[in-house]
């Protein structure tokens, strides 16, 4: 039996909508309802470029093997296919990414309040996705029973950003303040006032201020750099690579210094 790229998206689709249905009363399902939609996602990110040409869904059309990562799909589609991926679509694919590598290679917690949202974020992305790239919509793809309970995942989610938008303007949050969430993707991430917390999905991460750019990122993206002989502190990505090419770079001069000092004359 021959399944194709876009069967075989449907097919994990409706699956992960079943078990996303059945974790109301199984919260353990979460995991499996994420991990398939993702899976979803990937493949339909990947018929949407075999209708472009068949090689280009493996990540080197010259060895026509390993098919391409959501993020290799996602900069073909960009550059070939022209098509558009907003800010919010690129950082709720980041955050099924992360889910679906814990899920598949790690421990994890399952949280229902982060994973509901999570969930009705990735299936609006995926029936927009379907609606403007592959000319179908998920109502037609899915059984109408099946369909009627997944719009109230739509629901829910879209009832916790409503509360939490109207929450901002009472405590008067800083629209600049708001970063999108890396549990549920919803632009509900509030660090004024080292508040820190999702106030869609309840998550809280610690934010830290870059030493040398001044800008505020997630703890779990910056990386730990020595400045001193026991003394470390964490860094942007980008400040990190700058600050070790640096390293590398005077290094690099104390070396050739070296080699150039004249050798002491031989004494009998």
């Amino acid at each position: 039996m021959k399944i194709s790229l876009l069967e075989n998206s449907h097919s994990f689709l409706k699956e992960a909508l079943d078990k996303a249905v059945f974790s109301e009363k199984d919260p353990i399902q979460w995991k499996f309802a994420v991990f398939y939609l993702v899976q979803s996602i990937e493949l339909s990110l990947k018929e949407k470029l075999r209708r472009e040409h068949p090689v280009l869904i493996y990540s080197n059309i010259d060895r026509l093997e390993n098919t391409v990562s959501i993020d290799q799909a996602i900069n073909r589609l960009s550059k070939i296919s022209k098509l558009y991926f907003s800010r919010s679509d690129i950082n709720i694919l980041t955050s099924a990414k992360k889910w679906r590598n814990l899920i598949v290679h790690y421990e994890f917690e399952i949280n229902p309040k982060e994973l509901k949202p999570l969930f009705a974020k990735l299936l609006g992305f995926l029936s927009y996705f379907h609606r403007k790239h592959l000319d179908d919509t998920l109502d037609n793809i899915v059984p109408t029973a099946l369909w009627e309970k997944a719009i109230e995942i739509f629901e829910y989610s879209s009832e916790l950003y409503e509360r939490a938008k109207k929450l901002f303007d009472e405590e008067g949050i800083d629209s600049g303040l708001i970063w999108v969430c890396q549990k549920c993707g919803w632009d509900a991430f509030v660090i004024q006032d080292d508040i820190n917390t999702c106030y869609v999905c309840g998550w809280w991460a610690n934010v830290i201020e870059c030493p040398d750019c001044g800008a505020y990122f997630f703890e779990d993206d910056c990386r730990e750099l020595q400045t001193g002989d026991e003394q470390y502190e964490l860094f942007c990505n980008d400040c990190y690579a700058r600050r070790e090419n640096e390293r590398l770079d005077e290094e690099y001069y104390q070396y050739m210094m070296d080699m150039q000092e004249p050798i002491a004359p031989f004494k009998s």
